[in-house]
């Protein structure tokens, strides 16, 4: 008997070492360098640890299933790499968690405000969890035993890389999984002094699949995660204290840095009157365009209230109720001072309760029948200055409620298909008021019917998807159709995002040739890929795959050589082309960098062949040679990887433009822009060496003389302004 105590002594106390290793594994004694982990593989973990972990089987599940398969990389099968499937749950993961009442529609990870997610994940609630875990074989093989029936995720991960593959069943042989490169996002935690947070929780959250990676911000408050497989995600940082801080993205490129900034919470204090009089028991709430009402709390008998936890850079709307009383303000953290300050609280905030009107009752039409969908609309004002103060529709029922409003003359509109508009108009006391109200609908005569059309023929669609170079979907990138032009080019026909799967499906207008065209591009990542396609009447499946990124650097400078430093630089897609504003207006193209003192720029993954670089400065363009149908942009060939981009300082011809008699033209159009000046004086951008042409139109109004213009042809110099004098009306 001792002997046998003795053995299960000895079983209880490896498995008591064990839980200690694995709690020593967890996020919060992550490795000094800040390496991020999942939940299921922890960087403080020991290799023998880890292969404990990944022999054992799940409890409850049925033996009888698993799902086999190969990982493979860039090179061939890979080995030792972990493999995990996870599974989301119904109204738990938050992946799957729905914003309100309705099944469909976006998640929990789109909709809940960043308080309330950070409460979650800190809780580790709402994360899919891994019920298998595996390692690979010398030739790539892997078996994930004791599984139930159901569809699973399955990742793959590595200090190579990392991958994903979504939706494989239970009892699957031969599935491939694909280690690509991954995603390593980088950065670092500050608080609102600039000052470093060191043990922030920074989590990062699969989107379609609600997994989390996690990494501890070190004394510095810098953090690392990965690699993580490419996909969207949220990212959410969080420290006790402090106000948390989320951010998307769509991790393709190797490296994704990011900076948060970490603030304290606000309190805004006050209290609540009504004739002077403190008012006890008055609910007291805040309000905000970016996540609507957020904190409420009562007055207590001296009136007084206390709101914590407010964001500061956030505008607020404080709003007091009590019985048919209410009052508002607007509360701002921000003094608006140079250079800004915050304040830490607002204890000074006076709410005056007034009477407030609303209005409720039934629609219903001629027979007695309510009426559902009719908007109804409460206004204060009359003709075109009413004003809108409540909006809403009625229910199944007929029934509406609106207000509140200021007591007094208010008009109730009523607007509903097949039946004609009307109105209301009284003076409404403080108060509840009800209006029941009748609408006609309109006469037979009146309703013009749509005539069905006749069946015609369905459209044919292109689908597909958009995979990265290992064939992985890439989720969130743009898919332009383009029809063949009548003139040989191309015109866009419809476009569309890609799903967390990388699908997409796009309807053509006709049977006819198209070219279509992907892109991605985030930060200093841009991959396209074209494909061009032949419709018939039947739907055309296309696969439009990314090649393997490549690094594309390079520097601008003057034309003298010198480095240009804060010249904004983009790299998009071709389809995509901003113009000169007539020379002087530059339309930013999507994300974009800025070169440094040396003038050098660098974007670390770039693939495809519809790219050019766009390239802007004030006060700068591109010399004329470059300049083509006033774009500003370069074309980049196909692997190229250095580029030097020259940008010459913008100059001008300026003038005056006058009548016979000298007295200025002070409202007139120069080559297409409208100007207005006391003194009739101009400013044409110079692009190029050589002639400039000048046409200038007097338009202004008290003479009469929108038909009157000149003409005028200076030499000019790029880089060298020129003063043209006074052009002449001559008034033939």
């Amino acid at each position: 008997m001792k002997r046998h105590g003795w053995k299960w002594g000895a079983v209880l106390g490896v498995l008591a070492l064990v839980l200690w290793f694995a709690s020593r594994g967890a996020p919060e004694a992550a490795s000094p360098g800040g390496q991020g982990s999942s939940r299921d593989f922890h960087a403080g973990a020991g290799p023998r640890l880890q292969a404990l972990f990944a022999s054992a089987a799940p409890d409850g599940g049925d033996a009888a299933l698993r799902i086999r398969g190969h990982v493979r990389g860039a090179d061939g099968p890979v080995a030792g790499a972990r493999v995990f499937a996870s599974a989301s749950v119904a109204e738990e993961s938050l992946s799957e968690l729905p914003c309100g009442e309705a099944d469909t529609g976006p998640s929990a990870l789109d909709c809940y405000g960043v308080g309330r997610l950070a409460g979650l994940v800190t809780q580790r609630s709402g994360e899919a969890p891994v019920l298998a875990r595996a390692t690979s074989g010398e030739d790539g093989s892997f078996s994930l035993e004791g599984l139930k029936a159901g569809h699973y995720a399955l990742w793959v991960e590595s200090p190579e890389g990392a991958g994903v593959r979504q939706d494989v069943a239970a009892g699957d042989e031969g599935v491939e999984l694909l280690l690509g490169a991954g995603v390593r996002v980088s950065g670092r935690v500050l608080d609102e002094d600039k000052a470093p947070v060191a043990g922030a929780l920074v989590t990062a959250i699969f989107k379609a699949h609600s997994r989390f990676f996690e990494s501890v911000t070190d004394g510095t408050g810098h953090f690392r995660l990965g690699p993580l497989p490419r996909g969207e995600y949220v990212l959410l940082v969080s420290k006790e204290g402090l106000l948390p801080q989320k951010e998307e993205f769509t991790g393709y490129g190797g490296e994704v840095e990011r900076k948060f900034y970490l603030f304290r919470p606000r309190r805004v204090s006050g209290r609540v009157v009504s004739a002077g009089a403190p008012v006890a028991g008055a609910s007291v709430r805040t309000w905000s365009h970016e996540v609507g009402a957020e904190l409420e709390a009562l007055t207590d008998a001296a009136g007084r209230f206390s709101l914590e936890g407010l964001e500061p850079l956030r505008s607020y709307e404080l709003i007091a109720t009590q019985d048919t009383l209410w009052a508002n303000t607007r509360v701002d953290f921000d003094t608006g001072e140079d250079p800004p300050r915050l304040l830490a609280e607002r204890t000074d905030i006076t709410l005056e309760l007034e009477p407030i009107a609303e209005v409720k009752g039934v629609v219903r039409d001629a027979a007695g029948k309510p009426i559902e969908g009719v908007s109804v609309s409460l206004c204060e004002g009359e003709g075109e200055d009413a004003v809108s103060v409540s909006e809403g529709w009625t229910d199944a029922e007929g029934k509406y409620h609106l207000g509140p409003a200021a007591p007094g003359p208010l008009r109730l509109e009523f607007v509903a298909e097949n039946y004609s508009p009307d109105s209301h108009e009284a003076r409404f006391p403080a108060g509840t008021s009800t209006v029941d109200f009748v609408l006609q609908r309109v006469p037979d005569e009146e309703v013009v019917e749509e005539e069905p059309e006749e069946p015609s023929e369905p459209r044919p669609s292109v689908v597909g998807e958009v995979v990265d170079e290992l064939g992985a979907p890439v989720p969130h990138a743009e898919v332009i159709l383009w029809s063949a032009a009548s003139s040989g080019g191309w015109q866009a026909s419809g476009s569309t995002t890609t799903d967390a799967r990388g699908h997409f499906a796009l309807e053509a207008s006709s049977n006819s040739r198209y070219r279509v065209t992907a892109e991605f591009a985030q930060d200093d990542v841009t991959h396209t890929a074209s494909r061009v396609v032949e419709l018939d009447k039947e739907d055309v499946r296309v696969q439009l795959r990314f090649e393997q990124g490549h690094v594309l650097s390079g520097v601008v400078v003057d034309s003298r050589g010198q480095p240009l430093e804060g010249a904004s630089v983009a790299l998009r897609s071709s389809a995509r082309r901003p113009f000169f504003h007539h020379g002087r207006r530059i339309h930013a193209v999507g994300s974009s960098q800025q070169t440094g003192p040396d003038g050098r720029f660098r974007f670390q993954s770039v693939s495809g062949e519809l790219l050019e670089l766009y390239v802007w400065k004030l006060d700068y363009v591109l010399p004329c040679a470059q300049q083509a149908d006033g774009r500003i942009a370069l074309a980049v060939k196909p692997g190229e990887r250095e580029l030097r981009v020259v940008l010459v300082r913008m100059a001008f011809a300026q003038g005056r433009f006058a009548r016979k008699d000298g007295t200025p033209v002070t409202s007139f159009v120069v080559n297409g822009e409208g100007e207005y000046h006391p003194d009739g004086r101009f400013s044409v951008p110079i692009q190029c060496t050589g002639p400039l042409q000048l046409e200038l139109i007097d338009v202004s109004d008290d003479h009469g003389r929108g038909s009157l213009r000149v003409r005028h042809s200076v030499a000019v110099r790029e880089e060298v302004d020129v003063d043209v004098g006074t052009i002449f009306l001559d008034g033939k």
